[in-house]
């Protein structure tokens, strides 16, 4: 796919999560959304709150914040830059737009007699958990190459996806909710993978990734320019 095309799939996806927030506040889908719940919480058991409560905790916030800061440090560190520009660019993008969402929707949370676990905010959509766990998906599915890619998209998917079950099953969020959170990841994803490759952020990222002490060029009139006949 073109950095065009990115770009614009990753703001077609904006706008659909804009217009699934709208549409989660009307009243016929909010009452659908709490029969669901109510169905749900018929299957909670002991063990499978724990998972659910587990889940939660690997996707809250201060997980998005030290994954933001932590990988794009480790990645400059092994020389990988431009994808430690990416994930920084990826994972803060998809907890802003999943901010700028939530605040502008403004949908409220499902009633407090379905919670297991108090939420963390007032607003319901989009699950920033959600939006957390699935921009981490990405980030690993962009980072691991070669034979692990396929390995990488099974763990992803199946992280982001017990996250987005966990908070429908506590009870703290409706099913369009943990859907916005994934088209929140998603969108931020494209819209970075879509800008980075364009030509003058291209032209910037191959000189960052250049200009690392391994990568440093030499002096044209050192003697180790060029390699010797021996090394030919």
């Amino acid at each position: 796919m073109t950095s065009r095309g990115r770009i614009v799939g990753g703001l077609i996806l904006l706008a659909v999560l804009v217009a699934l927030g709208l549409a989660a506040r009307s009243a016929s889908l909010t009452s659908a959304d709490i029969s669901l719940n109510e169905h749900v919480a018929t299957w909670r058991d002991p063990a499978l709150t724990e998972v659910a409560k587990a889940a939660t905790f690997a996707a809250q916030a201060a997980v998005a914040v030290a994954a933001a800061l932590l990988l794009p440090a480790l990645l400059w560190l092994l020389r990988r830059r431009c994808d430690a520009v990416r994930v920084l660019f990826t994972l803060g993008g998809a907890m802003a737009i999943a901010y700028a969402v939530k605040i502008a929707v403004s949908e409220k949370r499902p009633p407090q007699r379905l919670w297991v676990i108090p939420p963390d905010s007032v607003q319901s959509f989009p699950s920033g958990h959600t939006t957390i766990a699935a921009a981490l998906a990405v980030c690993l599915i962009l980072l691991v190459r070669s034979t692990l890619r396929l390995p990488a998209i099974i763990v992803g998917v199946a992280f982001a996806s017990t996250v987005a079950c966990a908070r429908v099953y506590l009870g703290v969020h409706y099913l369009p909710d943990v859907l916005g959170g994934i088209l929140a990841a998603t969108s931020a994803a494209l819209l970075v993978s879509g800008l980075t490759q364009l030509p003058y952020a291209q032209r910037h990222l191959d000189k960052l990734e250049r200009g690392g002490p391994a990568h440093a060029a030499r002096p044209s009139g050192s003697p180790h320019s060029a390699p010797s006949a021996a090394q030919r």
